[in-house]
């Protein structure tokens, strides 16, 4: 029984275990792409904008409608069929094609052709906007959770430290060599160190979570990161603002987005100025019909003369007299009789319409400008962003740096420190405070390097670069 239960508890930690997704940087992109609903709505939009586009395209095509009827007519009434008055209940069917095409109609069609094609380029450009904004932020949330873990590693070996230290002091106090106070300075400074590693590993938690909800995946999922092997190199050179601009204003999204959107409202303004030129429409149709009113003569009987008159003399006069016997017409026999076409040629010529053609290429030519200015928003804010990253940048770039030298000195200081306080010629007061000092230059420079590595990051992805880590 003890082996059952035993078999069943290591298969629920491995279980456990496998539970735990692996995510590389590119995964948690991926995913975030995929669970997004902003994405999710620009993929839809560019759906639409491409049925727009194929609506755009059938117009010029000619439409082909069909019709059938099936009617009983009651009261004097004309049989469109026959002409002839009819005042009892009539059936009547009519069946027919027609169809139209556009010939001419001052290319608006054509021009809203265009103008389709540059808006459903406008709507790809904008969702790859959103996920190159979504990537930025994945990025940046996938590296604070790195660095929360460098951070943790440090606040485990500083308790470590103080630890070890402790252990060594209580021995001493034991013996007689140093008094009791040395070893409750210790011991509150590992209070402390401990502490610090709680709230770091509270920040972890917390920093995780906001990759999850970037991913937008559930906060009880357990997930680990692969951990890139970087380093960051302080004497990188970093390209100046003018020339990412230059690359960036050709390649990124937001800006293809906005010259197309642009273009379109060129090709809608030449649309409405269309309204001006005549329209040319060729039309035509085919169609028959059934009248059960419509009757022809079967055979006819000749019956005796009928007494009609008198002449002057007194003599009779005597007519023919004949009996007809009438039949319906058969329905497909009127199909065939009634078979008829139609082609014909319509001008349509503008005149005076209430100013609404020129109203259209007036709110066209707004549109259009507002669209100019959207695109000149778009470069002056690329510009803006891409002039701040390179100042962050270069500012990270030199407090790395100057954290990295700072983190040799109180490496230096501390291991000098250690080695006098184990000797006892220096207090616990003044380790616990090179102890410190060296902690937080240690999460200064795991901080900062992080902080360079993204700058950098974001100044590569202006420049084309794909964001990711080898690792």
């Amino acid at each position: 029984m003890r082996y059952v239960f035993f078999i069943v508890l290591c298969f629920f930690g491995w279980t456990k275990i496998h539970a735990q997704q692996v995510y590389s940087l590119a995964q948690c992109i991926d995913l975030a792409w995929q669970n997004n609903l902003q994405v999710k709505q620009a993929e839809l939009s560019l759906s639409s904008s491409e049925s727009q586009l194929d609506a755009s395209r059938a117009n010029v095509l000619p439409n082909v409608n069909g019709f059938a009827s099936h009617n009983y007519n009651w009261g004097q009434r004309i049989d469109p069929f026959t002409n002839q008055f009819a005042t009892t209940r009539v059936q009547s069917n009519s069946f027919g094609l027609s169809s139209n095409v556009t010939l001419f109609n001052g290319f608006q069609n054509q021009e809203n052709i265009k103008a389709q094609q540059a808006g459903l380029e406008s709507v790809k450009y904008d969702l790859e906007t959103q996920k190159n904004n979504i990537a930025l932020n994945v990025s940046e949330a996938y590296l604070q959770v790195v660095l929360i873990e460098e951070l943790i590693i440090s606040a485990e070996q500083q308790v470590v430290i103080t630890s070890q230290q402790l252990e060594r002091v209580k021995k001493l106090v034991d013996a007689g060599a140093i008094n009791l106070g040395t070893q409750y300075e210790l011991e509150a400074q590992l209070g402390r160190d401990r502490s610090t590693l709680t709230q770091r590993r509270n920040d972890y938690q917390f920093a995780k979570l906001q990759l999850k909800q970037l991913m937008l995946i559930s906060a009880d999922e357990s997930i680990n990161l692969i951990r890139p092997q970087i380093d960051a190199d302080s004497a990188m050179r970093l390209e100046n603002a003018a020339t990412v601009y230059t690359y960036a204003e050709a390649e990124m999204p937001e800006i293809k987005s906005a010259k197309y959107s642009l273009l379109s409202w060129d090709r809608q303004l030449n649309a409405a100025k269309s309204g001006y030129y005549p329209s040319l429409v060729l039309s035509g149709s085919i169609g028959s019909g059934y009248s059960g009113l419509r009757t022809q003569i079967e055979s006819i009987t000749r019956l005796p003369n009928q007494e009609i008159g008198f002449t002057a003399n007194g003599e009779t006069v005597f007519a023919p007299a004949f009996d007809a016997s009438m039949i319906r017409v058969p329905f497909t026999t009127q199909l065939n009789d009634n078979f008829n076409q139609f082609v014909g040629v319509s001008l349509n010529v503008p005149i005076f319409n209430r100013y609404a053609i020129k109203n259209s290429v007036n709110q066209a030519k707004v549109n259009q400008s507002i669209a100019e200015l959207q695109l000149e928003q778009e470069k002056l804010g690329l510009r803006q962003r891409i002039e701040t990253a390179r100042l962050d940048a270069a500012a990270a770039r030199e407090l790395y740096k100057a954290n990295t030298e700072s983190l040799k000195s109180s490496q230096k200081a501390f291991e000098f420190a250690q080695a006098r306080f184990e000797a006892g010629a220096m207090n616990v007061t003044e380790f616990n405070t090179a102890k410190n000092n060296l902690l937080i230059a240690q999460a200064e420079l795991s901080r900062t390097r992080y902080d360079f590595i993204f700058k950098t990051k974001v100044l590569d992805f202006y420049m084309g670069k794909p964001l990711g880590f080898e690792g």
